[in-house]
Order: C-alpha cells, then sequence, then structure tokens
C-alpha cells in the first residue's frame, strides 16, 4: 500500500507538472518505487517452499513481512534523500532480521560505495578484531566467485581445529552495472542453517540496495548539474550585459557587431569608448580557453580597458593624455601579471579611430589580422602587423614586441574586425576551416553595402559553410564602415 501511494503520488505530479517541466529525480524516483513493486510482487507470489505445504506456518510468514517493511524502509530513504551509508546500514539491519542472522559484517569500496573510508565497514554483532580474523582465514582459502554458503566452515580448509563462535556463512557481492560495491557477510552459530531461500531473498535486498546508492547518486548528479546550470545562465547574463548593446553611431562612421559564445559563456569580448578630440577607441579580444575562466578573464580585460583608457591629469599634451594602443597594451599586460594562470593568454587588438586626422592608429597583441578594403584603390587586403599576445611575456620586455601601425581611411573604407572564432571555424568535411582567403572573398563581394549588410552577408556564407557541425570556438566580428561623405570639421 505504501509503494502504490508513493507511486500514484509521483505520477500524479509528474501529470500535473508536465513531462518535460519534471525534474530527474522524481522520474529516478518512479523507477526505484516501480522495480520495488516489482520485488513486491514476487515476494507475494513466490511459491513456499515446500510444494505440500497449503498456509505458510508462522515462522515462514515473519520474515517475509521483515522484508516488505525492510524494502519500504529503502524507499523512504530514496524519497527522502538521504545518504547511501544510511542505505547500508538499513541494508544490514534488515539483512540480518530477515535471515535471523547471529552475526554480520559488511565491507565496503569506498570510491564506490560513496561512502567515507571511516563507513567503508560496518558490523553487527561481531567485534571488528573477530571480522577481521574470519576475513584473513576467507582471503588466504579463496571462496567461489559470487553468491556462495559455507554450511560450517569448521570444514573448510584453514578454518580446521579453530575454535569458531561462527559456524555457517553466507557472503553477497553488492553488485551494480558498473562497479562492485561491496560484500556483505552473515553468519549463524549453528551449522547447515543458509539456505538458497536465503540466498534470494537477500539478492532482493542487495539489489534494491544498489539501485538505492545508484539512485542517490543520479539525484545528486542531477542536482550539481542543475546547479551548475543556473550558474552558468547566471553568468551568462552578466556577462551578456558586459557586451554593448548601443554601438556607437556618428555622422562619421557605421558598426554591425556579432557575437556568439561555443558554450553557455564565453572569452572573446570587445569595447569602444569615446575620446575627446573626436576619436573613438575600439577593443577586441580572445581569451585562451573556454567556459566559465575564459569569460572570468574577458571580465578582467574590460576593466583594465576602461581603467587605462581613462584621462591622465599629469599629460602635459592634450594627445598624451590617454596613451596610445601599444603603451594600453604594456600596461595591460603587467596588470594582466597578477590575475591571469601562467598557461593562459589573452589576444586583442586596440584601435584608436581620429575623426580630426582623418585616419586610426593601432596595435596588434597577437590577435586576428584586420581586413581592411580602400576605397580609392578598390583593394582588400588583411595588415600584416606584428604582435605577442598578453600574458605570454611577464615582464617589462614585453613592450618591445608590439607595435603602433597608424593608417589615413578614405570615405567609403570598410575595416572587418574579428576572432579565430570566425576564420578557424569547420564545415565541408569537417576539418576545412574557412579560412581567412574565403573571409576576404566576401569583403570583396560585399563592402558597397551598409556596415549591417555587410556582416549579415558574411555570416550567411560562414553558417552556410558550417551547417550540421557544432561551433567549436566563439565568434565575434565587427564592420566599421567609414561613410562616403564624410562631415566637415
Amino acid at each position: 500500500m505504501f509503494t502504490l501511494l508513493s507511486i500514484s503520488l509521483v505520477v500524479a505530479n509528474i501529470v500535473s507538472t508536465g513531462v518535460a517541466a519534471v525534474p530527474v529525480s522524481s522520474w529516478l524516483l518512479l523507477a526505484a518505487m516501480t522495480g520495488i513493486m516489482g520485488i513486491l510482487w514476487q515476494l507475494f507470489t513466490r511459491p513456499p517452499a515446500q510444494p505440500a505445504a497449503v498456509t505458510e506456518s508462522p515462522k515462514a510468514a515473519a520474515p517475509r513481512h521483515l522484508e516488505i517493511q525492510s524494502l519500504q524502509r529503502l524507499v523512504q530513504i530514496v524519497q527522502h534523500g538521504q545518504t547511501s551509508c544510511e542505505v547500508y546500514s538499513t541494508l544490514l539491519e534488515s539483512a540480518v532480521q530477515t535471515v535471523q542472522a547471529d552475526a554480520a559484517w559488511l565491507v565496503l569500496l569506498p570510491d564506490h560505495a560513496k561512502v567515507d573510508a571511516a563507513d567503508a565497514i560496518q558490523y553487527y554483532n561481531i567485534l571488528p578484531a573477530q571480522a577481521e580474523e574470519l576475513s584473513r582465514h576467507l582471503l588466504a582459502h579463496t571462496l567461489p566467485a559470487g553468491e556462495h554458503i559455507t554450511n560450517d566452515l569448521n570444514l573448510r580448509p584453514g578454518f580446521e581445529g579453530s575454535n569458531q563462535r561462527f559456524r555457517s556463512l553466507l557472503q553477497l557481492p553488492l553488485r551494480g552495472l558498473h562497479f562492485e560495491y561491496g560484500i556483505l557477510y552473515l553468519l549463524k552459530a549453528e551449522p547447515h542453517t543458509f539456505d538458497g531461500e536465503d540466498l534470494s531473498i537477500l539478492q532482493t535486498f542487495t539489489s534494491q540496495a544498489v539501485l538505492s546508492i545508484e539512485n542517490l547518486e543520479l539525484v545528486r548528479t542531477s542536482l550539481a548539474n542543475q546547479r551548475t546550470q543556473e550558474e552558468l545562465k547566471i553568468a551568462s547574463q552578466v556577462q551578456d550585459s558586459l557586451i554593448p548593446k548601443n554601438l556607437p553611431t556618428d555622422n562619421w562612421f557605421e558598426i554591425s557587431s556579432h557575437s556568439l559564445a561555443a558554450k553557455e559563456v564565453g572569452g572573446d569580448f570587445y569595447d569602444f569608448l569615446h575620446l575627446p578630440g573626436r576619436r573613438l577607441a575600439v577593443i577586441i579580444g580572445d581569451v585562451s580557453g573556454k567556459g566559465v575562466t575564459a569569460a572570468f578573464h574577458m571580465a578582467q580585460m574590460k576593466g583594465i580597458f576602461h581603467s587605462l583608457m581613462q584621462e591622465n591629469p599629469l599629460a602635459k599634451t592634450e594627445r598624451d593624455k590617454f596613451p596610445v594602443p601599444s603603451r594600453f597594451m604594456a600596461q595591460a599586460n603587467t596588470a594582466l601579471t597578477h590575475c591571469l594562470e601562467r598557461s593562459s593568454f589573452i589576444t586583442s587588438s586596440l584601435y584608436i579611430i581620429d575623426y580630426e586626422q582623418g585616419g586610426f592608429v593601432f596595435a596588434r597583441a597577437g590577435h586576428c589580422h584586420t581586413l581592411y578594403y580602400h576605397a580609392l584603390r578598390e583593394e582588400v587586403f588583411y595588415f600584416e602587423s606584428t604582435g605577442l599576445g598578453l600574458g605570454i611575456i611577464r615582464n617589462e620586455s614585453y613592450e618591445k614586441h608590439i607595435k603602433n601601425q597608424f593608417y589615413d581611411y578614405s570615405p567609403g573604407d570598410v575595416m572587418v574586425i574579428y576572432t579565430d572564432g570566425i576564420v578557424e571555424a569547420r564545415g565541408g568535411n569537417g576539418t576545412d576551416e574557412y579560412g581567412e582567403d574565403r573571409l576576404k572573398l566576401r569583403l570583396e563581394e560585399s563592402y558597397f553595402q551598409e556596415a549591417e549588410d555587410i556582416k549579415s552577408f558574411i555570416l550567411a556564407d560562414l553558417n552556410g559553410f558550417t551547417h550540421g557541425f557544432p561551433i567549436h570556438d566563439d565568434q565575434t566580428l565587427l564592420v566599421i564602415k567609414f561613410k562616403s561623405a564624410q562631415p566637415p570639421l
């Protein structure tokens, strides 16, 4: 009745909640109780030990009653999410009561049994020293593998002549689908007191105990995964808030952006900062690795960008109030040495666009080469500039590896800035990469369009190339187009 009621409650919860919204723990509980229902059916329909007997004697009915109670206790343990150690304790106690053993001990494998080493052996009415002595004798004379009954220990090799308090022994491994969790030993003082019926009953108990352990572990794993997913969801929301939603707008240029993380959170970043004197700072970067750690360092790098690109009140000239890109990279590299793991690095490029001068200066810290369309020359090319990723060299010599590059832009020029998740995206036979050459061809075919349309054209080609293959790296794409009609200064 208890089990039927429990199953009914779980099913009612599933129906009311909706199949898709039901947590994993409810499904596991339903599976466990359904299995127990089958076991109980076998217990009630099991034929009597003596075929000639019409009814069970009170002596035979008592163990069966204990079986049912003990199985219900195992169900309650799963329902209330109790510990593995409690399952094993219930198993030991129930096994002793059901077969009316005089003593018992349970040896567990801590790694698989999910118990502490201190709880790896449990005893019932036997001293640890006695159990250890018996174990040594049993190990010295290997018993048959698996379940086994010894009718008289005094007759076993290694036990002859010993003054044994216990004569009958039943051993039963606790086996799961993938692991063996331990061995249960039960003892009686009199010889020839265990039989096949006892073994069959205890197999039912050990099977249910192992199922309970595995279900508890699955529930714990499910809850841990749910917590991880919730934490990743929060991290994703935080990271999303760090990505600029309102792109800079001006009469000199138009900007379109795209960002897609390979996991819930990623390590790509970009940002913009208006500077005095009609200037705009644009930064893009890629943290090595993926996931939460990369996202954390991405947030650090954005913080460094906003900290270092603040006005220096001690600067002698207006132009010196803000660091040039190469100086920024050197300062950022110094700042990152205190918070970036030795195995991590960051690639980045910083551009400062100056409308009054009609040009821009940039420095590349190991990042992807900038793709550029020059309207006057009607030419598409990559800027071939040197630079080393942040965090690779962690001393003052780093500044020697970063150079500024100046370039005068013309009305109608287009700048395409991206992370390696774009050019290294896989398609074709699964090993082909999108590549710089294909990206260059797409800009040659679309440079005359607006920035938003150029971005959409490139992404449509990228998505067609990678169709059917998972994204394996974060993807970020910025398109900056200098308007054909530049306003007067």
